[in-house]
Formats: structure tokens, C-alpha cells, sequence
């Protein structure tokens, strides 16, 4: 049970922590986050997770207290929560950045607010087989910060009823133009003779950390690897579809009434750069 949390670099109890309801990061949902895993006890790709946080905290012009964003920060203030809330050596860290009160849609302020979450975390099998279709209700729109996770994520949560509504396993998110984007919570990548395809994230979709490292690693092994704008019908035509994120990679069993035949190898392929 997570009882302790870091906010503005103190430690303090989660039944004491709260914001203004005059607070932009509430009102406004003007801020950005990270969510991380440990593996083996160390943070899974922590400077990459930074580096992006880093780079939306600059677009958002927010003046990030120094030395907060820096591995030897993190590491040492997930080791001291850990120890708080009494954690197992794995665990889900949440980094949160978000601009405090001032202003209406026009900010008024550069200064913001930060908070380090770090609860348990169990993995859990590799989720194989994904039934999935097409957003129909929401679409991803590229913006400055659109490579980043924002504090307003309504488009996710409404991709998100829709799955619901739909009983789905995911659904699949297509840019203002049509182009395949990503799933509600992962990057997507495609399979076709061989060649590994993968959105652009011009199209408005996430740049995933773990799209990034598995795009490295493959190329490393001499994969080809396309970033391409592409359509329904590429996905349609493919041999195999993968959705991907900070917790591992899932396989798609179909895509509304296109059916893949399982492609488990492909999952351990990508899964590989995991164990690095």
C-alpha cells in the first residue's frame, strides 16, 4: 500500500498531499508525466524517460527545478520511497511535471510543480492474442508535445470507453488524416515479408520509450525497420501485429474482422531488448 510520495522534493504522506483547486495541472491538465518500471531493481530505460520529459517540459516553457531530472535524483528518491512504503524491489514509478496556479488557457506563470509516485509492481504475463478494431468515436492530432504523455489525456479516455463499449481488448488510433497513429496505451508496429513498419511520429502518436529501444535493438540485429505513413488497409495486408509499452509487448489476434495467425515469435524478438 503506498502511503508516502515525493512532491516539490519532500516526502510526505499521500492522505497530505493536494492542490489548489485553482491549480492548472487540474484545471488545465497543463502538464506532462512519465511512468517507469524497475527490472531487476533498476529503473528500465531512465535517462530516455527523462530526456523525453526533459524535452516537453522545454516546450511547455516550464522552469523544472535543477538537478530534479537527472538519474542520480530519481535513483536516489525511488530508493528512499521504496524504503517508506516498505516496497518490494520492483516497482511502478509515476513522474509527474505540471504548471502551478496562474492564468486561464494563457499561463501566466513558468514555474511547476513535481511529484514522484512509486507503488509495487507484479508483471504480468505477455498479453497474446489481442482482440482489437479501429477507433471510430476519437482521433490522435500532432501537436508540439504529442511525442509526450500529457496530464490531458481525454482522447485516451475516450478511445478508452469505447473499447469498453465494444468489449475489446484495445483499440487502434488513426491520425486527423487517417494515418495509423497507435493503441490506447502502446505503440504499434506491423510485420510484412520480413520488414518491421512502425508509424512516424509525425502522425501525432506517442514517442515510446520502448518503441525507440526495440526500433535500435532490431536494427542492431539488422532488421529492416520502415517509419512510414500508412493506412487501415497496410494493417490488413500484414503478417503479424505487435503493440508495445514500458510494461513488455502484446500480439494482436485481430483487427475488427482481419484475423492473424498467432506470431509469438515476433513478440520474443522485440521482448529481447527488455532483458538488456
Amino acid at each position: 500500500m503506498m502511503s508516502y510520495i515525493l512532491l516539490n522534493n519532500e516526502i510526505i504522506k499521500t492522505s497530505k498531499a493536494g492542490v489548489s483547486i485553482t491549480d492548472r495541472g487540474l484545471q488545465y491538465g497543463d502538464g506532462i508525466f512519465e511512468t517507469m518500471i524497475t527490472n531487476n531493481g533498476n529503473i528500465r530505460f531512465l535517462q530516455d524517460h527523462l530526456d523525453r520529459i526533459s524535452k516537453g517540459a522545454k516546450e511547455l516553457l516550464f522552469e523544472v527545478p535543477e538537478n530534479i531530472l537527472t538519474t542520480d535524483y530519481i535513483n536516489e528518491q525511488v530508493l528512499q520511497l521504496k524504503k517508506k512504503n516498505n516496497l518490494p524491489e520492483e516497482c511502478r514509478i509515476k513522474l509527474m511535471l505540471w504548471r502551478g496556479e496562474g492564468g486561464l488557457y494563457t499561463p501566466t506563470s513558468k514555474e511547476c510543480e513535481f511529484a514522484l509516485i512509486v507503488d509495487e509492481y507484479i508483471p504480468t504475463p505477455p498479453r497474446c492474442g489481442l482482440e482489437t478494431d479501429f477507433a471510430e468515436t476519437v482521433c490522435v492530432a500532432a501537436s508540439p508535445v504529442s511525442f509526450c504523455k500529457t496530464l490531458s489525456s481525454l482522447t485516451y479516455t475516450l478511445a478508452g470507453i469505447e473499447k469498453t463499449k465494444k468489449s475489446l481488448d484495445d483499440v487502434i488510433l488513426l491520425s486527423q488524416e487517417g494515418f495509423i497513429a497507435e493503441t490506447i496505451s502502446g505503440n504499434i508496429f506491423w510485420v510484412k515479408d520480413n520488414i518491421i513498419f512502425t508509424p512516424k511520429v509525425s502522425v501525432g502518436c506517442v514517442s515510446g520509450i520502448s518503441r525507440k529501444n526495440i526500433i535500435a535493438d532490431l536494427e542492431n540485429k539488422g532488421y529492416k525497420v520502415k517509419r512510414v505513413l500508412a493506412r487501415k488497409a497496410d494493417l490488413a495486408d500484414a503478417d503479424a501485429v505487435l503493440s508495445t509499452n514500458v510494461t513488455g509487448v502484446s500480439t494482436i489476434k485481430s483487427i475488427g474482422e482481419t484475423v492473424y495467425k498467432s506470431k509469438n515469435g515476433w513478440r520474443q524478438v522485440f521482448e529481447s531488448v527488455y532483458h538488456y
